[in-house]
C-alpha cells in the first residue's frame, strides 16, 4: 500500500492564521485536474493569495499552478510575521 491509494483526495495542511480558519489538516476531493490556486479559492482564502502564501506539495515548495494529484499533500504556509 502506497501513500497514492487514496484515490481521488488530497490532504490539505494549514498553518497558522489560516490553522485557526480552517482547521490544521483536512482531506479534500478532487473532481479533475486541479492546481494549488484552485483548491485556495474552493477554500475562500483566495486573498491570502497576494498577501505572502506559500505552498508546498508532498514537502516541496511549489508554485500556485502546480498540479495536485490523488494522494498528494498540501501545504499552505503563510507569511511568519514577528517583532
Amino acid at each position: 500500500m502506497g501513500d497514492k491509494t487514496d484515490s481521488g483526495h488530497i490532504t490539505v495542511l494549514s498553518f497558522g492564521p489560516l490553522a485557526e480558519k480552517l482547521g490544521r489538516s483536512l482531506s479534500i476531493s478532487l473532481t479533475s485536474t486541479t492546481t494549488c490556486s484552485q483548491i485556495i479559492t474552493r477554500l475562500g482564502i483566495s486573498d491570502w493569495l497576494d498577501n505572502g502564501l506559500k505552498v508546498a506539495v508532498n514537502g516541496e515548495m511549489t508554485d500556485f499552478e502546480a498540479i495536485l494529484s490523488p494522494g498528494d499533500e498540501l501545504a499552505l504556509l503563510p507569511p511568519v510575521s514577528g517583532g
